[in-house]
């Protein structure tokens, strides 16, 4: 190989080297590009086999990503579509080429990154259910090198993710969960009263994520975290805060994939912006741990011994679990997971809810069904008491307009793999060093699955239409080995917000945002309104 490698470069050199139009840059990025096809001789013969455009050069697709974060998605989605159901492509990088592969795996390139585009959901369940392919791809080096580290969204190795995640999981327990409605109400009646002061008196406008994230970062401080953050009234919070400016460093960091390189990432100014917020998140959960480590150890000392007994029966918190379990995690690991689960139950659940409010707001029929649910559940008695379980089980319809908004908004859009061994999916062999990619938000718009895929039809989760549907043609908190555990939680917690919400108010559109197609987002490692969420709120009489 690296003869080879002399060869081509002493043929350059003799050859070129007083041809000013070759230039030193030119030479050097020849030389890069043969030494990449001869290291990966057998990945890109398998590649070749595989449909999906060749791309140009060793570029591929990466003028996609540089368009940026807001049309990273629309132009992912294009290509899905171009590729898939259109018989003749007019290639961006090279001339018209036929494609026609919608029941197939494809291949894109990102400079000389092979990624496999699974589009079958039985693909797709082969793949998130077999423990030999666990670990994710290093695209997630982004969030574990950031603020995530080795919680297990982004843990690589098994036997630590799985011990961990049974912790974790032990937190969000059935029985827990349901103790946690409580506190869900009282969240959602404070977050209520307060989109209503903070609307504009005149035109009733209302920007409703910022408040929404607000309640949603209260909720899971004091149900997972058993402690009061005070975040709906305050108009800032340091997580919150800080969360944002990471996030837009690993939007940068997606969108220029040379970056995904932990060195040049560090020569970047966005590394020193992305430090500064690194540490006060750091700094925050590191006072939190030791809070309530101090409480706990106050606790035993006052009774003796801490039991259920002695102090009454109390759900234990994710974090009380984590603590009693030091002998099992490092500090740095429980502040992983710690971190983990205030992300992930804060940032994607208030997207869901902000976007679940917007779509009731766009389709006043929907918005009446599901307050004629909620009436009929809550028209005996006192119908602004609180909810209860039971009333939450019974929201069925609501269930169905959740759901169909987790797949118009796929809060997480993609999940990638890492291929360490050479696998076989479907009639195609996988090379090793490539990377497998799901496209959730293909697959919930895909219209062999769903009929007129981009309309808004709470219709699609009633029994009868999902009955048949393959089970992971819908995966808004991922499936399999990895999938998301707190699933009930969310559901409980958006049932809660959003009934509350509609008990109270009538949404409707806002003139800032008149359509659906008005509502702009971007990718920063989960889906972001670009400019807020508004809507129109006004009292129910």
């Amino acid at each position: 190989m690296n003869a080879l490698l002399k060869q081509v470069s002493d043929l350059l050199t003799n050859t070129y080297l007083n041809n000013t139009i070759v230039t030193p840059i030119a030479i050097i990025l020849f030389l890069v590009v043969v030494y990449s096809k001869i290291v990966n001789l057998r990945k890109t013969k398998l590649a070749n086999r595989i449909p999906g455009p060749d791309g140009l050069f060793f570029v591929g697709m990466l003028p996609l990503l540089l368009e940026g974060p807001e049309k990273l998605l629309t132009n992912a989605l294009k290509i899905f579509r171009d590729i898939l159901y259109s018989t003749m492509v007019t290639n961006i990088y090279s001339s018209s080429v036929q494609y026609r592969y919608e029941k197939s795996l494809f291949k894109v390139w990102v400079l000389d990154n092979l990624y496999i585009c699974l589009t079958k959901p039985e693909d797709v369940e082969t793949v998130l259910t077999n423990s030999n392919l666990f670990k994710k791809s290093k695209e997630y080096k982004v969030v574990s090198e950031s603020i995530l580290g080795d919680g297990i969204f982004s843990n690589t190795n098994f036997d630590e993710w799985k011990k961990n995640r049974k912790l974790v999981a032990a937190g969000f327990k059935f029985s827990i969960v349901k103790s946690f409605i409580p506190i869900f109400n009282e969240e959602a009646k404070i977050l209520s009263e307060l989109l209503y002061e903070k609307r504009d008196i005149d035109l009733n406008d209302c920007e409703i994520s910022d408040a929404i994230g607000m309640a949603t970062m209260e909720m899971i401080g004091r149900t997972a975290l058993g402690v009061k953050f005070d975040a709906q009234k305050n108009a800032n919070h340091v997580f919150i805060e800080n969360l944002h400016v990471v996030q837009k460093v690993w939007e940068y960091r997606f969108t220029h994939p040379w970056f995904l390189r932990t060195s040049l990432f560090h020569l970047s100014s966005f590394k020193r912006k992305h430090d500064v917020s690194q540490r006060k998140i750091y700094d925050f959960t590191k006072d939190l741990i030791e809070k309530k480590h101090a409480e706990l150890k106050s606790n035993v000392n006052n009774q003796g011994e801490h039991n259920e007994e002695s102090i009454g029966f109390k759900p234990k918190s994710l974090i009380e679990i984590l603590l009693e379990n030091g002998h099992l995690m490092s500090f740095n690991q429980i502040r992983d997971e710690i971190i983990t689960v205030m992300f992930g139950g804060q940032d994607t659940t208030a997207m869901a809810n902000a976007c679940t409010i917007f779509m009731l707001a766009h389709h006043q029929d929907i918005q009446n069904k599901v307050f004629e649910e909620l009436w009929s559940i809550l028209s005996s008695g006192d119908s602004d008491r609180q909810l209860s379980y039971d009333d939450l089980q019974s929201m069925d319809y609501l269930e169905c307009v959740i759901k169909e908004t987790l797949r118009l908004f796929c809060i997480v859009p993609f999940l990638t793999k890492d291929i360490e061994k050479e696998v076989v999916i479907g009639d195609y062999s996988i090379p090793a060093g490539s990377t497998l990619a799901i496209f959730t938000a293909h697959l919930h718009l895909n219209p062999q699955i769903y009929p007129e895929p981009e309309k808004f039809n709470p219709d699609n989760f009633l029994p009868e239409a999902s009955r048949n549907r393959h089970p992971y043609s819908f995966i808004p908190f991922s499936a399999g080995y990895r999938n998301c555990i707190g699933i009930k939680y969310a559901m409980l917690q958006m049932k809660t917000t959003i009934s509350t919400l509609v008990r109270s108010y009538r949404f409707h559109p806002s003139d800032k945002c008149p359509k659906p197609e008005n509502l702009r987002f971007m990718f920063a490692g989960t889906l972001k309104f670009v400019n807020g969420c508004y809507v129109k709120i006004e009292p129910r009489t």
